[in-house]
Order: C-alpha cells, then structure tokens, then sequence
C-alpha cells in the first residue's frame, strides 16, 4: 500500500529534522578535528574550508526542502518533487557515508552527554573532548 500525501508529507518532514541532525554532528566533528589539530593553522584551514562547503551545501539543501515541503503542503501536486528530493549529507567530503555515520554517533552522544544544553551554547575544548572520546569508541564510528 502506498502512502498518502499526509505520510509522504510527514517523512520528509522527519527526513529534514534528520538531516539537520547531521549537518549539527559534522559541525560537532569539525570541532572535534579542531582541538586534534590545534596549532596547525595550514592543515586546520584546510579542513575548516572543507566542513564550511559541507556544512553550507547541507543547509542550503535542507532550506531547499522546508521549501519544497511547505509548498507541496499548499499544492498537493507538488507531492512528486518531494518524493524526488535526494539529500547527499557529507556531499564534498571525501567519504561522506563514513562521515554521516560518525555524525549521527556525535549527534546522538551529545544529547546522552547534554541532554538540556542548548545547542547553540559552545562546547568547550573539554566539553568536545568528551563527546568525541565517548563517540569514537561506539561501535560505527569507525564505520
């Protein structure tokens, strides 16, 4: 049985809530490769250009999609682009699978660690030590 267009409707929605997710796990591991490589600048710069297209890629393409969602919620013919819609989280990273995966452990980690904590309240160094450490040793991380 197919889906109607209130449940194609309400996935994507999930699927957008998702993928914003992520795009808060890369920036968690973008941090994280931050304190690894803390006093080099040449390769810290390589890498901050690299999480920034990432990251500006994913939320273009999420703003892109809390469009095509509140349009397709007034036009029901626009159901079939939602349907469509292909997020490529970690598009511009060398192994973007790998990188999602981790991501989503950070993600999920952080709120085990912070459950209050608002989101846009910085980690300190320590803080993000933390959260990587107890991540990386979760089985997928290394996915």
């Amino acid at each position: 049985m197919s889906d109607t267009p209130d449940d194609t409707l309400a996935k994507f929605e999930k699927e957008i809530a998702r993928q914003e997710e992520l795009l808060y796990g890369i920036a968690l591991f973008f941090e994280g490769i931050s304190l690894l490589f803390a006093g080099q600048d040449a390769v810290l710069e390589t890498y901050r250009k690299q999480f920034r297209n990432i990251i500006q890629t994913g939320s273009a393409a999420t703003e892109r999609a809390r469009t095509l969602l509140d349009e397709a919620r007034l036009d029901a013919r626009k159901i079939a682009m939602v349907e469509q819609f292909v997020f490529r989280p970690g598009d511009g990273h060398p192994e973007p699978e790998r990188l999602a995966a981790r991501a989503q452990l950070l993600v999920e980690t952080y709120t085990e660690l912070f459950p209050k904590r608002p989101r846009d309240q910085a980690l300190t160094p320590e803080e993000t030590l933390r959260l990587v450490e107890t991540a990386s040793v979760k089985p997928g991380y290394d996915a």
